[in-house]
């Protein structure tokens, strides 16, 4: 290289610098340079969300986790199998609602269900029973961390071909992240021997219950 070109470049890296001196001096902002190390991975990195609990501040509202039914569950058909003309009777969800209250560094989840009791060709009126799970699952892993599993019955009466029952659960205690609890667990609902496609995977036999709402189930 001869000495005119090297002189050249030599000027124009001056220019350059002397260029952004002068924009750090004046204190310009018109270009946001990204930071060079973020593409290998040296950049700042969003926080990651502990799984540690937190204490609540006192009145904390959350955001309560939703109500999922798996296909299947939603319904107990007894004899098991049987076909639409041997059934005696069937159970079946109908209305679920939940309510989430704080404490401490928990969040305490009350769940109720109302369902009922219906008469197949095969029944006769009486009493009608079922067992009932109703459990919070932490999303991230799908660990089950409280459940209970309830006793429902409903009577059918001599004239009708179908009986109410209503349960409200005791609290579901899971540990309080945050106010967007919704993003943390949700909340399972359904009959333990129901009728699941137990050859379809689990997310693809969960469904979201339409009739789940936020209210107290008092």
């Amino acid at each position: 290289m001869d000495k005119r070109r090297m002189k050249g470049r030599f000027f124009a890296i001056l220019s350059i610098s002397a260029a952004a001196a002068a924009l750090a001096a004046s204190g310009a902002s018109a270009f946001d340079f990204p930071n060079p190390l973020s593409v290998f991975g040296g950049g700042e990195k969003e926080p990651q969300k502990s799984d540690r609990p937190v204490q609540a501040a006192p009145g904390a509202a959350v955001d309560c986790p939703e109500i999922l039914v798996d296909t299947g569950a939603a319904t107990l058909r007894v004899p098991p199998g049987a076909d639409n003309s041997s059934v005696r009777y069937q159970l079946s969800l109908s209305h679920l609602a939940r309510e989430c209250t704080v404490s401490g560094d928990q969040i305490l989840i009350k769940v109720g269900v109302e369902g009922a009791a219906v008469l197949g060709p095969n029944g006769q009126p009486g009493s009608f029973s079922g067992a009932l799970k109703i459990a919070a699952r932490r999303q991230k892993d799908e660990s089950i961390l409280a459940s209970k599993t309830y006793h429902v019955s409903a009577s059918v009466p001599v004239g009708a071909a179908r009986g109410e029952f209503r349960v409200i659960s005791e609290p579901l205690a899971v540990p309080y992240l945050g106010a967007q609890a919704a993003d943390d667990y949700e909340i399972l609902v359904g009959f333990e021997g129901g009728a699941a496609d137990k050859s379809a995977p689990a997310q693809k036999r969960r469904k979201r219950h339409a009739r789940a709402t936020e209210a107290s189930p008092d």
